[in-house]
């Protein structure tokens, strides 16, 4: 349990340096962009760190049409770790940021 908090917590300060970098390398406004950013982070992590779902489904139904055999589908498994929460922690914060700026 402490190694997740802490995987997710220093998961969430290298998302962010990284993406801070990527500002001053890129001109785009990190306060502006940081959420969407760690959003979509989130959503990709998720629908890439597990097994099935839609792309298992894409590939089970051309080889089910190529072979003329109907093979089972796999249910989405996503592994939600301390990586996945630290994404989920700084896109919260970001929003909470992002929200103090702009209100």
């Amino acid at each position: 349990m402490k190694k997740s908090i802490a995987l997710s917590v220093i998961t969430a300060a290298v998302v962010g340096l990284l993406i801070w970098a990527a500002s001053t390398l890129v001109p785009f406004s990190y306060g502006e962009w940081s959420f969407f950013i760690g959003l979509g982070l989130t959503v990709l992590f998720f629908f890439f760190s597990g097994s099935g779902g839609f792309l298992s489904k894409m590939a089970t139904f051309q080889a089910s049409a190529t072979v003329g055999k109907v093979q089972e589908d796999n249910e989405h498994n996503a592994y939600l770790g301390g990586i996945f929460y630290g994404l989920v922690l700084y896109t919260f914060v970001s929003l909470i940021v992002m929200l103090i700026i702009y209100f």
